[in-house]
């Protein structure tokens, strides 16, 4: 068993959906791993205010998508049960709870929380509730301060429901949650999303190693400039005591970027071997959320077209998400396309499928890609920025097709299903084979390699830190 340094293992994101995707699978299986053969238990913490996080926790077991030293932790659903030390209830903190009868969000028949809304349907208050109905927290996002501006405030209250505590903004009662779990013990705190990130450049304390876990591209879709998204933490990329990357492409092209900081990192996300169903394999499949930037339409045209010179050939489609009504109604009623939704057992069609398809505009490692070809499923990929390029080679465990370019995709896809079968059969050991190359063990190697550095130059800042302040000190008595 690899050993992960000492401390605890702490992940912040923002949120789990219950069809999740690529990102939340990833942390998921991370944390997994470091449990079980780390040997270092893992908090998965979570900070949208979401209603029923509670069921969303109990679907992830029955899914098996956590192990038993893994758990995940809502800070809402924490402040329903736990105190919190923060600033004394003033006047300006604008306490004032809805009232019964406001706009109501429930689960399993309970009240959770109340919603107000501006006339735009902007939220500018949630009320977060016990279940016996009292309340736990606060959160207004319109109190006026003195300069005609708004702040946002958040009041936890006690068990009776009065007001108890309160933070201004809501960063700082993340740190605060952060200070109250992590107390004084060596702690290891990854961050895989970009909206806590943000959060995170700024949280800084002698005991908690902070990494930035870096999962989609940072780049415009032309690859031309920095995508507006990761502007804020891109610019505070050395706040951070690591970031880590999914390859070594990405990496190098942020060095370019941002200088020669000694902090960014390459571990891939690790992949299991999967048995391959006996038998022969047909058709393709697509795993990836229905939202523009998957750009699944093109899968659909590209299976239609396919469709019309072998027939029988079919498109499965598993996801579910904002495109999905648009993409029913491409996909036709002939049945060569077929939408299934979410299903948490979707990876299994990766085994009888003989290809994957994957039209992405933009890429970091491509999770599903490197699971595909593990279970001897041949990609067929756009030519995007990073994980394709990285993962795939052309011909030999998979297909790479120009950017966006459904024609191709389309002589790709006919040309793969109708290949020799003594081919296909080469190509898919090939891809098994360096699927393998990403095994648990060499992948955790990685991480307990990337945590050991990252705390050893925590301690060096630390150190510097301390220096410079006992030299102002010194400056100011002189």
């Amino acid at each position: 068993m690899t050993a992960l340094p000492p401390g605890r293992q702490l992940v912040l994101t923002w949120g789990i959906p219950r069809a999740y995707g690529g990102l939340t699978a990833a942390l998921l299986q991370r944390s997994r791993l470091f449990d079980r053969r780390g040997g270092a238990p893992v908090d998965v913490l979570t900070c949208d205010d979401r209603a029923d996080t509670v069921s969303a926790e109990a679907e992830l077991s029955d899914r098996a998508a956590l192990s038993a030293g893994v758990r995940v932790r809502n800070l809402w659903d924490w402040l329903r049960d736990n105190d919190l030390r923060g600033r004394p209830v003033g006047p300006s903190a604008g306490f004032s709870p809805l009232p019964d009868g406001s706009v109501e969000d429930r689960a399993h028949g309970t009240v959770l929380r109340r919603v107000r809304t501006d006339a735009r349907g902007t939220v500018q208050q949630v009320d977060h509730l016990r279940p016996d109905g009292t309340l736990a927290a606060s959160d207004r996002r319109d109190v006026p301060t003195p300069d005609g501006g708004v702040r946002r405030v958040v009041v936890t209250c006690d068990a009776e429901g009065s007001p108890r505590a309160a933070w201004r903004g809501v960063r700082s009662l993340y740190a605060a949650w952060l200070d109250h779990l992590t107390g004084a013990e060596p702690t290891f705190l990854l961050v895989d999303s970009k909206a806590m990130a943000r959060f995170a450049a700024g949280y800084r304390r002698p005991h908690v190693v902070v990494v930035h876990v870096v999962h989609g591209s940072h780049l415009t879709d032309d690859g031309a400039a920095l995508r507006p998204s990761r502007a804020e933490v891109f610019a505070r990329l050395g706040a951070f005591d690591a970031v880590v990357f999914c390859t070594a492409r990405q990496a190098r092209d942020v060095r370019r970027r941002v200088g020669p900081l000694p902090l960014l990192a390459v571990v891939p996300h690790p992949v299991s071997r999967v048995e391959s169903r006996p038998g022969p394999r047909d058709g393709a499949v697509v795993l990836a959320r229905l939202e523009g930037i998957k750009r699944v339409e093109d899968a659909v045209a590209a299976a239609r077209g396919a469709a019309e010179t072998v027939p029988g050939l079919t498109l499965d489609v598993y996801g579910d998400g904002p495109e999905r009504e648009r993409l029913e109604a491409l996909a036709g009623t002939d049945g060569s396309v077929r939408l299934h939704g979410f299903a948490p057992t979707a990876r299994e069609a990766l085994t009888s499928a003989s290809v994957l398809l994957l039209t992405s505009r933009s890429e970091a490692f491509s999770l599903v890609v490197a699971e595909a070809m593990a279970a001897g499923c041949l990609p067929i990929a756009y030519d995007v920025p990073y994980g394709p390029r990285e993962l795939i080679r052309h011909g030999r465990t998979g297909w790479l097709v120009p950017a966006g370019d459904v024609a191709r995709l389309t002589e790709t896809l006919v040309a793969a299903v109708t290949t020799d079968e003594r081919v296909l059969t080469r190509m898919r050991r090939d891809a098994v084979a360096r699927a393998a190359e990403l095994d648990k063990s060499v992948v955790l190697e990685r991480w307990s390699a990337t945590l050991r550095r990252a705390a050893r130059r925590h301690r060096m800042r630390e150190r510097t830190w301390l220096f410079r302040e006992m030299v102002r000190r010194r400056l100011r008595i002189g």
